[in-house]
């Protein structure tokens, strides 16, 4: 059952113990939503200086963040061009992962009106947009140490009239200045997907069955084999509006990729599980994938380039199967690859 947001940010005791966290925070679910609204709807961005720690590092497809002033930064421009912005959360699937932290993983569906300049959108449109947007988040003592974000971006340019090929195209001439070194995290990003060993999932634990329905998808081409995980009336929500149902609908949106990638490598980053109402649980996958882009079709003509996609996964299992399929990766950022940037 949806709750309201008052509902959500009700003030009241710990219901979980938080050693460092402000007392405001009932628990880590509540930390995590009640921190966004505190920052984005409530747009007290000062906030990030006691929610991110100095050096936190945030990872995305468009290249890694470094430090929380520039989170500030970003976080200001964005409302800048966005003011209106609110940021609905769906499911925040988390766990304890130790002496490393609590992780979450949130899945957001934004909601704006395009009311200023952007370096992405362009100048301003007055139209609306929404997009899906997942932040995995692994959180220690209040503040986010580490972030892995992925947003449908091309969605959101598409939404204000923008044309994604250009944008990406003005992104990569962009990315042909200045020092080559500062991408090189997307070659470390397609060294660890394609020859470092994948997170080890324990025994029992929910995340077995999805990771090994990708593995075959993404790892062996067994589409048919990786579909039986799924009901058969599976939703099935992917990046650019690819929305539909059934078997036939997820493994379209798999093999477009592979038409596209060859030679591909596929790797599990993290997992996370929560139990929801009713016996259904909630998973969490984030995963990468390497290929060669030799394949005519999905983005556009074959251009020999390594590209890589940074995606989280979260899926609704209820008695044994996959109900739904919520996958997000910034595909503006694929094609930006594509078109020659982010470095060699």
């Amino acid at each position: 059952m949806r709750r309201s947001l008052a509902d959500l940010l009700e003030p009241g005791p710990r219901r979980q113990d938080l050693p460092g966290y402000d007392p405001v925070y009932r628990d880590f679910v509540d930390y995590i939503i009640r921190c966004t609204h505190r920052i984005w709807e409530e747009k007290n961005i000062g906030l990030c200086r006691s929610h991110y720690a100095a050096d936190c590092a945030i990872h995305t497809l468009a290249g890694p963040v470094r430090g929380v002033e520039a989170v500030v930064q970003n976080t200001i421009t964005t409302l800048a061009a966005t003011p209106d912005r609110r940021l609905i959360g769906e499911d925040v699937i988390w766990s304890d992962d130790g002496a490393a932290g609590l992780y979450s993983s949130h899945r957001i569906v934004s909601t704006s009106t395009h009311m200023g300049p952007d370096a992405l959108l362009g100048p301003a449109t007055r139209r609306s947009n929404g997009v899906m947007t997942i932040a995995d988040c692994l959180c220690r003592e209040n503040r986010i140490v580490e972030e892995w974000l992925v947003r449908d971006n091309l969605r959101g340019v598409a939404q204000v009239g923008g044309d994604p090929w250009a944008v990406a195209r003005a992104q990569a001439a962009g990315d042909a200045l200045g020092d080559p070194s500062r991408h090189g995290w997307r070659a470390d990003l397609i060294a660890e997907t394609r020859d470092a060993a994948p997170v080890a999932i324990p025994a029992g634990h929910p995340a077995e069955g999805p990771a090994a329905m990708l593995a075959l998808a993404l790892g062996a081409d067994l589409y048919g084999e990786a579909a039986a995980a799924l009901s058969p009336t599976v939703e099935v929500r992917w990046p650019s509006g690819r929305l539909g149902h059934g078997r036939g609908c997820w493994i379209g949106c798999l093999t477009q990729i592979r038409a596209a990638l060859h030679e591909v490598s596929w790797r599990l980053g993290h997992v996370a599980a929560r139990p929801l109402p009713d016996g259904d649980i909630a998973v969490a996958l984030r995963w990468t994938l390497a290929g060669v882009h030799r394949g005519d079709g999905l983005w556009g003509p074959a251009s020999g380039r390594e590209i890589v996609i940074l995606a989280v996964s979260h899926y609704r299992l209820r008695g044994g199967s996959i109900v739904e399929d919520t996958t997000v990766f910034d595909e503006l950022a694929v094609l930006r690859q594509v078109a020659g940037g982010l470095g060699a």
